[in-house]
């Protein structure tokens, strides 16, 4: 699998004349998601109600490689 970013988010309603949301996913869940999502091998997931798949997905990207690689460097 070439994939190395995922993400998850909740769509929420702009407005009455768009489709409803028919189930608000909890904190919690999103957080359950997100480890099976890191247990599985990817490098970043951003897992959320408010996360979006294009906002600053990059630059979080970079800023955990960097944060894993310094980690690794620390442990002897």
């Amino acid at each position: 699998m070439n994939v190395d970013i995922l993400t998850f988010g909740q769509y929420m309603q702009p407005s009455k004349s768009h489709m409803r949301v028919t189930e608000y996913v909890t904190p919690e869940k999103f957080a359950a998601y997100g480890e099976i999502a890191k247990a599985m091998g990817f490098l970043y997931v951003a897992s959320g109600p408010l996360v979006r798949s294009s906002y600053k997905a990059g630059e979080f990207f970079l800023t955990e490689i960097l944060r894993r690689r310094k980690a690794s460097q620390n442990v002897i």
